[in-house]
């Protein structure tokens, strides 16, 4: 596939469903994205962080974010990220498939849009496989496009509780009470205990 507007050969971006130009950074959308963005109109005073273009007034799931109509990806404070990743994975009822993403993402580096210092490159420690980007200065989220779709796949594992069981397959009863420390000897007709 290449680019519309240079004519190069496009790249895959990560584990996502997009493609950008390694020469121009043009990107191309060969389907929709499921991220769920709504833009609500109105430009943001903040520039966005990859492609430098003015972002827009959009919302997900209603909570407002700041969205890039170019490259798709969207800015939000650290609240309204963890509640949209949180409703998403609510509403996925599928089984998720990891896919792993590429190492070379977190070579990235790039600026906040609101204080211009680094923002950190690093993987969602929540689950899903997806690098963000995070600044702890102003408490805000970037993702790129199709990395909430990657998270919102991610259920989260919860184990199932323990029984303990016997070899017959009864259920076990359960463990003794613990059993006090004897004192080690006694101070003023007190015990005096080691340990616990």
């Amino acid at each position: 596939m290449n680019c519309a507007n240079c004519g190069a050969g496009l790249r895959p971006v990560g584990n996502r469903p997009y493609f950008r130009c390694p020469y121009c950074e043009t990107f191309h959308f060969p389907e929709e994205l499921a991220d769920g963005v709504a833009v609500v109109g109105g430009k943001l005073p903040h520039d966005c962080p990859v492609c430098a273009e003015t972002l827009t007034r959009a919302a997900i799931e209603g909570h407002p974010i700041g969205y890039c109509r170019n490259c798709r990806g969207f800015l939000a404070d650290n609240a309204t990220f963890n509640q949209i990743v949180q409703l998403k994975r609510a509403q996925n009822t599928s089984a998720p498939v990891p896919i792993p993403f590429s190492p070379e993402e977190l070579k990235r580096r790039i600026k906040c849009p609101g204080c211009r210092s680094p923002m950190d490159t690093h993987p969602y420690h929540a689950g899903g496989n997806a690098v963000i980007d995070t600044c702890y200065r102003c408490r805000v989220v970037w993702l790129d496009a199709g990395e909430l779709t990657v998270l919102g796949r991610y259920g989260g594992r919860i184990a199932p509780p323990v029984r303990s069981v016997n070899a017959d397959g009864s259920p076990a009863s359960p463990p003794p009470p613990p059993v006090p420390n004897p004192p080690v000897f006694y101070l003023f007709g007190f015990p005096i205990t080691l340990g616990d």
